[in-house]
């Protein structure tokens, strides 16, 4: 019987933000299940790298030569902080370091998270590593199936080169495992409608550079912050409030739905709080309770919880993609290009509407209380569109085990 691969898992495992917990579930389920090996994970907390823990040093490098390979987890690496002056990207460990790692290198899916108008260091040392990367054939670069790829090409201008050997993968957090658990915050006998909110970059998300291009990555980077005006992008939050306060009011009372907030990070609280503010009394009474947060330990249950949803509304990458892969009906709110990208890329984009648009509050009442009359069809997409990503996994993880030595 053949032994099991030893694989480090570099992962942000003590993140307060759940959509970690979501990729990090998908990927080593979709490992396990196509690499026909058992697997023993060395499970590494990127993020304690990040905020300088731990070092990307010599000694990684002995951790990964001592294992079978290395899995970096498909979380947002490129995000263009000015303290990533090795890679310009947040795996921070330099060439001349991994030209010494003797076992495969997987990026398991990673991606960018950047809006116009932000600062981008180290776009040069970014772009040289990349390069590197897909020339190493000790080294498997997949991408998040985001637009991550295209706005390497659009936004980083990466050469067709190394774009040519750069390969796409599904968002790991579509392949959530869940696991139902106790919710009494949930009321039995009513129907149960999420939101995920998110606040994140808040300044630049409800700027007038993003919000009138929301599907845009050709935009040009700069190595100097463009401030949004204040009064521009809070006055831009506020209408996105409002809209969602008036469209939810209108919904729970036609429905007689109860509405659970669902914070995947600290930001989200500020919004949720917004949002509450906006409710009149009978609303927060009667129909709307919170969540706390939870680390990637609680992914299981945390996304059991959506399981127990007639319908999310989601303004969150992995509030969205978990509920194609749970079947749940829902509504993305997009306020940021990599979500309409993933949407495109399983066919889903119709669906989605955009957060800044001036009918927004009448198409959120139109499609969820069609959705909440009957989902059928949507589930059905969901349910084809998982296949489908679940197909090309499958042919992803057959090259990734040839790396290993597998044959399947």
């Amino acid at each position: 019987m053949p032994k099991p691969l030893n694989l480090v898992h570099l992962a942000n495992f003590n993140s307060t933000n759940i959509g970690n917990g979501a990729l990090i579930s998908g990927l080593e389920y979709l490992i396990e299940s196509d690499l026909t090996r058992d697997i023993v994970w060395l499970r590494e907390p990127w993020d304690d790298y990040t905020f300088g823990l731990r070092q990307f040093d010599r000694q990684f490098v002995r951790l990964v030569n001592n294992s079978d390979g290395l899995i970096i987890n498909g979380a947002v690496a490129i995000h263009g902080r000015d303290y990533l002056k090795e890679t310009g990207l947040r795996f921070e460990l330099p060439i001349t370091l991994v030209e010494e790692i003797k076992k495969p290198v997987i990026f398991y899916g990673i991606s960018y998270r950047h809006f116009k108008g932000q600062a981008f260091f180290h776009q040069d040392t970014l772009r040289n590593n990349l390069a590197y990367y897909a020339e190493n054939p000790n080294i498997f670069l997949a991408v998040r199936n985001d637009g991550t790829k295209k706005w390497l090409r659009e936004t980083l201008l990466l050469s067709d080169m190394a774009l040519d050997k750069i390969h796409e993968l599904p968002d790991s957090g579509v392949f959530v495992q869940a696991q139902a658990g106790c919710y009494p915050e949930i009321l039995p006998g009513r129907k149960v409608i999420i939101f995920a909110a998110n606040d994140e970059d808040a300044q630049y998300r409800y700027g007038e550079a993003n919000v009138g291009n929301t599907r845009d990555t050709g935009y040009s980077l700069g190595q100097k912050t463009i401030h949004p005006d204040d009064r521009q992008w809070i006055q831009n939050r506020s209408r996105l409030i409002h809209a969602v306060s008036n469209a939810l009011t209108k919904i729970l009372r036609s429905s007689g739905a109860q509405l659970v907030l669902v914070p995947h990070y600290l930001d989200d609280l500020k919004f949720i709080a917004s949002l509450v503010d906006s409710f009149e009394p009978r609303i927060t009474h009667q129909s709307t309770i919170t969540t706390g947060l939870m680390r990637g330990q609680g992914t299981s249950y945390f996304y059991g919880r959506y399981q127990q949803a007639d319908l999310a509304i989601s303004m969150r990458v992995h509030s969205m993609s978990p509920c194609i892969g749970l079947g749940v009906p829902m509504i993305p709110l997009i306020t940021q290009a990599r979500m309409w990208d993933f949407l495109s890329d399983v066919e889903l984009d119709d669906l989605a509407l955009d957060a800044f648009s001036a009918d927004l509050e009448e198409k959120l009442i139109g499609q969820s209380l069609m959705l909440l009359a009957d989902s059928s069809q949507e589930r059905a997409r969901f349910s084809q569109a998982k296949s489908m990503m679940r197909e090309q996994a499958r042919r992803i993880n057959k090259q990734i085990g040839q790396l290993f030595g597998i044959e399947s």
